[in-house]
């Protein structure tokens, strides 16, 4: 299986973001038909409808309407496939993989973009972040060079992360005094992050849309790291530090600000 990770976070003031939101009803549906059929074997795609955010959140007692936002790291199925469930929320996206989704559908059948699961109403919802809305990113955050402010109390920080697909973002947060980078898609292993190595061509292939910058993003997560020993950096598909995470933090809602 592919787990698809995502996270809640809680503000003291904003209250409810969510970092990407996995698959969904949309996406089943639409790995049913024809080539997203492929996609689907290819991946090992696994998405029960038990295990959808909505559907987590709700065990909880959190209900999707009151979700107020969701930062979208790109636009894959395993990331937006679930954006439907989250009616009164804003989405929040860099405009470099918002042009990804504009383009023609030869485009976005290779960028791996399915404007299916996108709500009717998502442009109107939608919140773009730019090159000129980011700033000099804080010290522990050097290694990015550039962040963009949340909600401008320096809680949530957003991150460029190319390389993986245009306009990728990673979020860094600040969560009961560990530090945390949610890397979405720019490394799918944590092992990764070791010894650098050149990834296989088939991996590089399905896995980049531009591989100098796949390159360039991994090393200033190893930075990341070296200057922040002690922070969490998660892979939105490492079922290895997802269970680590979920061991140390068994109740785990990330609360920030």
């Amino acid at each position: 299986a592919f787990p698809a990770g995502w996270a809640l976070i809680e503000h003291r003031v904003h209250g409810r973001t969510l970092f990407d939101c996995g698959y969904g009803a949309p996406a089943r549906d639409a790995m049913r038909r024809g080539l997203r059929r492929v996609y689907r074997a290819v991946v090992g795609a696994c998405c029960p409808p038990h295990g959808d955010a909505a559907a987590l959140l709700a065990a909880r007692g959190i209900e999707p309407g009151s979700i107020g936002r969701v930062v979208i790291s790109h636009f894959h199925p395993d990331h937006i496939g679930g954006l439907a469930a989250f009616s009164a929320a804003r989405f929040t996206a860099h405009s470099d993989a918002w042009r990804c989704v504009q383009r023609g559908p030869i485009s976005r059948m290779h960028a791996q973009i399915w404007t299916e699961l996108l709500p009717a109403d998502f442009a109107g919802r939608l919140d773009l972040v730019d090159a000129n809305g980011f700033a000099t990113a804080p010290a522990e955050l050097a290694a990015f060079q550039r962040s963009f402010d949340l909600f401008g109390d320096g809680s949530v920080q957003l991150v460029e992360l190319p390389g993986h697909a245009s306009g990728q973002l990673g979020v860094a947060l600040q969560t009961g005094g560990a530090r945390t980078l949610l890397v979405a898609d720019a490394c799918w292993q944590s092992d990764q992050l070791g010894r650098p190595r050149r990834l296989p061509w088939l991996a590089r292939t399905l896995a980049t849309h531009d591989h100098a910058g796949y390159a360039d993003t991994l090393e200033r997560i190893r930075r990341f790291q070296r200057d922040n020993p002690d922070a969490w950096v998660i892979p939105a598909h490492c079922s290895k530090t997802l269970d680590a995470w979920s061991a140390r933090h068994p109740h785990s809602v990330l609360r920030v600000g």
